[in-house]
């Protein structure tokens, strides 16, 4: 290797001194002045009208935007819509600004106002969309029968324009596009029924693919009963923002996954014994989010680790498993499973509550692997979990020399600095 090895472990780098593999983040070039970027992109706006075009007689309008889990310059991109909103005649008390939390934690005044950015906050109501103490409105059913229901402030808006994030995700391929309404903003029966076991273990349902995804297909399929008809789409990288693209939530979502596609599938020259998985903050901060790591590793449709082998998860998980009622029945689920094949069968044939279906994809992943956690700022939550093959490390070195313990020999090792947004899948 010609690199040093590392991973993102929080805000901080972890050396991985003897990694035999290493795949950096991915090098997307930072855009250079984000406010002209995001006004560049709306005055192109792709698959759609320009904003000020479609929002004109608009008498209610809501932006919706990402919790904490996904590192979003909001602030920025609702300056310029509501400027773009202004050209049209949309006044300031006409505009809501939603916060998707889906079933994640709702926020505080503090927290909207750090998400939306002080000067928005002062201006325009900022509010939470959370699936279960939301109202929600009732907007019929999909053609594979899921439940579309919405919380009531955006469902019944003239407007919605949506801001998100593009990066791979488990389900819907990337996410982005309508997610930020249709799970964002969606009542708790929409987030049970889309990611049950049964249906998020549908053929088509992969990381980093959006056709043929039946996922993906009922999400967008349930924002088209909602007034979402624009979107504000980003690519992130360190330290900022590698591209932005607006109009149309799903052919904004579509340029920039395949533009940035390249630089986040890579390909491994063979199988080894443990990869290294590093999480940068914010999805470092609770259990519920770092998984995700391990579940793109392990559930890749050709993962880069040898059945039996020890995934070493870094994060440094101050939430601990997550404050949400989602992230707090994830580890409940978890913990009370016998094995991860009980956890799998019970999900298959039961509801497993919010936040099961990532107890599920867990379970699938330690079938077949092993999980290590190194950073966790109090690892004594993991306990539970000890049963199922977690176990909590001070360092990277010490969990690879317990791997090479088992093995009898040394562990072939590939370190992945940005395991959330790098799929890597063998030859």
């Amino acid at each position: 290797m010609s690199a040093a090895a590392w991973v993102w472990c929080g805000a901080r780098r972890l050396p991985v001194a003897r990694a035999d593999a290493f795949e950096p983040p991915a090098e997307l070039p930072r855009l250079g002045r984000l406010d002209d970027a995001v006004r560049g992109a709306l005055a192109a706006p792709v698959g759609a009208p320009r904003l000020r075009e479609l929002s004109r007689g608009a008498r209610t309008v809501v932006v919706t935007i990402p919790d904490a889990s996904r590192p979003c310059p909001s602030g920025t991109v609702l300056e310029a819509v509501l400027d773009e909103l202004a050209a049209a005649g949309v006044t300031d008390d006409a505009v809501a600004v939603a916060i998707g939390c889906g079933l994640h934690a709702t926020t505080t005044d503090e927290e909207r106002a750090r998400l939306a950015g002080p000067s928005i906050a002062a201006r325009i109501e900022i509010l939470d969309a959370q699936g279960i103490e939301s109202e929600t409105t009732d907007l019929g059913t999909t053609s594979l029968g899921a439940p579309a229901r919405i919380v009531r402030r955006v469902a019944e808006a003239d407007l919605v324009v949506t801001v998100g994030v593009v990066e791979p995700h488990l389900y819907a391929g990337f996410s982005g596009g309508v997610k930020g309404v249709a799970i964002g903003c969606a009542g708790r029966e929409t987030i049970a029924w889309t990611h049950r076991p049964a249906f998020i273990s549908e053929p088509g349902v992969v990381v980093a693919g959006l056709r043929g995804n039946p996922f993906q297909a009922t999400l967008r399929e349930i924002a088209a009963r909602t007034p979402l008809a624009w979107g504000i789409n980003l690519v992130m990288t360190e330290g900022g923002a590698a591209a932005v693209r607006a109009g149309d939530p799903a052919a904004a979502q579509e340029a920039l996954a395949a533009e940035a596609a390249p630089s986040w599938l890579r390909t491994a020259g063979r199988r080894v014994d443990a990869v290294v998985a590093g999480v940068h903050a914010p999805k470092s901060d609770n259990l519920y989010q770092a998984s995700r790591a391990a579940t793109y590793l392990g559930l890749a449709a050709r993962p880069a680790i040898a059945d039996g082998g020890l995934i070493v998860l870094c994060a440094d998980l101050p939430l601990g498993a997550g404050d949400g009622p989602g992230e707090r029945n994830f580890l409940d689920v978890l913990a009370s499973a016998v094995a991860p094949a009980d956890l799998l069968a019970r999900g298959l044939r039961e509801p497993l509550g919010p936040g099961g279906q990532r107890s599920f994809v867990v379970a699938r992943v330690l079938e077949r692997y092993r999980l290590a956690v190194v950073g966790a700022r109090d690892p004594a939550f993991l306990g539970p979990l000890a049963h199922l093959g977690v176990t909590a490390f001070d360092s990277v070195d010490a969990a690879l020399a317990a791997e090479d313990v088992r093995l009898g020999r040394r562990a072939s090792v590939l370190a992945v600095a940005d395991a959330m947004a790098t799929v890597v899948t063998a030859t």
